[in-house]
């Protein structure tokens, strides 16, 4: 059974003891520097300008001209949030000749601002925040969402230190409650899942795992600005040198139609083999329950589950594996789920469409027969 913790942030303005380097400030003396927030929790500058609004930023990922898929579901869950807080959904695309993306964004019904820029060709950390830090300063959304990606897991701590905003990473789910920001994280090994709250007076940075929502849906309304913001290249740290593909061996699952996932019901390494043959034929790819990347039959990024990827292929087909709930949660929502499993109470024929009670060793030959070379 899942364990569940409710965890109030020290940014709750409850009272904190002040360091004594703390500079002295009073609500008639405070003022709020361009760029960073007053450590008293100030939601208004010296003139009164209220320092927060309501609009959630989604910064959009992309390479070589395509939208990343994560990014599509991020749209739909800034949409959500954004209903939440009154605001409206608006996008952020950095990069030099992607005006495409930039455009298909808007297809979401989203206000996309539009960075094109040489200097934006390849992603770095420090070009990308200097950029969304000044967004964020003339903005000033209520949110910041970025994909829980290699990208976003380095430029979303970068951005927080920046601007001096909270920072939740790898968030499974995000709310408001009345004012507060509520998200999701999982942790202790993906066994606890525990409810982190912040406060309503400064925006916040968070990244969101893939799959943790389900793709937005093409609206109208959507317009794209272009944004001129020039950085100075030489605060830019970072140079791109190439892009590597990944083998064929580190795809990723996330993205396939058809994933066949293995489970203890193979029995041994060498029974892989039949599983990735039945992949093949169905043009899919192979996927792997905990157990059987533990044991490192197969690599880290074949396992569906909470402390792997999380899947919605159109087919998704679980051999031999019994049907535990961190397994469970990262398939569940596949178009058609066929469950193949020696035990007729194993959990996994619950969420599944089709069972076939069966050793999967005896079952998948016969199939396979039947199925075009």
């Amino acid at each position: 059974m899942r364990s569940q913790a409710r965890i109030r942030s020290r940014c709750d303005g409850s009272p904190r003891r002040p360091r004594r380097d703390a500079p002295k400030c009073s609500p008639a003396k405070r003022t709020i520097r361009r760029g960073a927030w007053c450590r008293c929790c100030a939601r208004r500058d010296s003139s009164g300008r209220d320092l927060m609004g309501r609009d959630v930023l989604v910064v959009a990922e992309h390479l070589e001209g395509t939208l990343a898929p994560s990014t599509i579901e991020l749209i739909a869950k800034g949409r959500d949030l954004a209903a939440q807080s009154g605001g409206s959904p608006k996008a952020v695309v950095l990069g030099h000749g992607v005006s495409t993306v930039a455009e298909s964004i808007a297809g979401y019904g989203l206000e996309v601002l539009h960075v094109d820029d040489p200097a934006f060709e390849a992603y770095t950390a420090d070009g990308y925040g200097q950029v969304l830090q000044r967004l964020i300063e003339t903005d000033a959304p209520r949110l910041v969402l970025l994909v829980h990606s290699a990208q976003g897991y380095d430029l979303a701590p970068a951005l927080a230190a920046r601007a001096n905003l909270p920072l939740a990473t790898n968030c499974t789910d995000l709310r408001l409650e009345g004012q507060a920001l509520v998200v999701t994280r999982r942790l202790f090994n993906e066994k606890v899942q525990a409810e982190f709250e912040f406060a309503s007076d400064r925006p916040c940075v968070a990244t969101v795992r893939p799959g943790s929502a389900k793709p937005a849906e093409p609206s109208a309304g959507g317009k794209v600005v272009p944004v001129a913001a020039a950085i100075d290249p030489s605060t830019v740290r970072a140079r791109f040198l190439r892009l590597e593909r990944p083998s064929v061996e580190d795809i990723d699952i996330a993205a396939a139609d058809v994933v066949v996932s293995a489970g203890r019901g193979i029995q041994k390494k060498e029974n892989l083999a039949l599983v990735e043959e039945f992949a093949k034929r169905l043009g899919g790819v192979v996927g792997a329950s905990r157990p059987l990347t533990d044991l490192e039959w197969l690599p880290k990024t074949r396992q569906v589950g909470q402390s792997g990827k999380t899947v919605r292929p159109k087919l998704y087909i679980a051999c031999g594996i019994s049907g535990a709930m961190q397994h469970v949660a990262g398939m569940k929502d596949s178009g058609l789920i066929i469950a193949i499993n020696t035990d007729p109470s194993a959990p996994i024929f619950e969420v599944a469409h089709v069972g076939i009670v069966g050793n999967v060793l005896e079952i998948l030959p016969l199939i396979l027969k039947a199925l075009p070379s």
